[in-house]
C-alpha cells in the first residue's frame, strides 16, 4: 500500500502547478575536504502524516528504530528518488547544474513529536581552481512545488580545513539566469573557495 502511495508522488512530482503533498523541513551543512568541495549534508524532517506513512513502512518488526535493511527502503523511496526526479540540492556556477554523484551516510531517526528525520550526504566532489576562487550557488528546493522544502540558509555552516579557504553568504537569487525558474521566495547560499596559499 505504501509503496503504490509512493508512486503516485512520484507521478506528480513531474507537475509543474501542484500544491504541496509533503512538507520538509530542512538543514543543510557544506562539506569540504583540503581539494574540493565534496558535497551537501541534508537533514529532512518531514511533516506528521507523511512520516507516520513512512515509519509504518520501514520498522519492519516495529521497534522503533531502523536497522541497515529497513533503512533501505528510505535509501529506494526518499534518497534515490529525490536524485532521480528532482535534486533538491541545486547547485549552480552561473552557467551549469551540477548532479550529485552519490548519496550516502544515510541514517534515520524520529522526533519525540513522531515526524521522521532523514539524514544524508549528496556528494558533488568540484574541485577547487588553483588560480582562482570557484564560485558556486546552492539553492534548496522543489521548483514543481509538490514538495514544499523549509530551509534557513542563515543556519547552515561550513565543515572545511584549514587549507581550503571558503567564504559564503545568504541572498537572493534574483538576476540569477540560471535560477529564473525558481520561486522567488528561494534564498541561495553563495559560496567561493579555493586551497589556502
Amino acid at each position: 500500500m505504501f509503496k503504490s502511495l509512493f508512486c503516485i508522488f512520484c507521478v506528480f512530482v513531474g507537475i509543474a502547478f501542484s500544491h504541496p503533498h509533503v512538507f520538509i523541513h530542512a538543514r543543510v551543512d557544506l562539506i569540504f575536504d583540503e581539494n574540493e568541495f565534496v558535497g551537501v549534508q541534508n537533514r529532512w524532517e518531514f511533516d506528521q502524516i507523511y512520516s507516520q506513512a513512512m515509519i509504518a513502512a520501514a520498522d519492519a518488526n516495529g521497534n522503533g528504530t531502523f536497522e541497515t535493511d529497513e533503512l533501505q527502503l528510505y535509501k529506494n523511496q526518499i534518497v534515490d528518488a529525490a536524485t532521480e526526479y528532482s535534486r533538491f540540492n541545486y547547485i549552480g556556477d552561473g552557467t551549469h547544474f551540477f548532479s550529485p554523484k552519490e548519496s550516502k551516510n544515510l541514517k534515520a531517526s524520529v522526533t519525540k513529536e513522531g515526524k521522521l528525520v532523514v539524514e544524508f550526504l549528496n556528494t558533488f566532489h568540484i574541485p577547487s581552481n588553483p588560480d582562482d576562487y570557484t564560485m558556486l550557488v546552492l539553492a534548496v528546493t522543489d521548483p514543481t512545488n509538490y514538495i514544499l522544502i523549509t530551509v534557513d540558509m542563515e543556519q547552515s555552516e561550513v565543515h572545511a580545513p584549514d587549507a581550503m579557504a571558503v567564504e559564503y553568504f545568504m541572498d537572493a537569487l534574483d538576476g540569477l539566469t540560471q535560477f529564473k525558474n525558481f520561486s522567488g521566495t528561494v534564498k541561495g547560499l553563495y559560496v567561493r573557495y579555493q586551497k589556502a596559499q
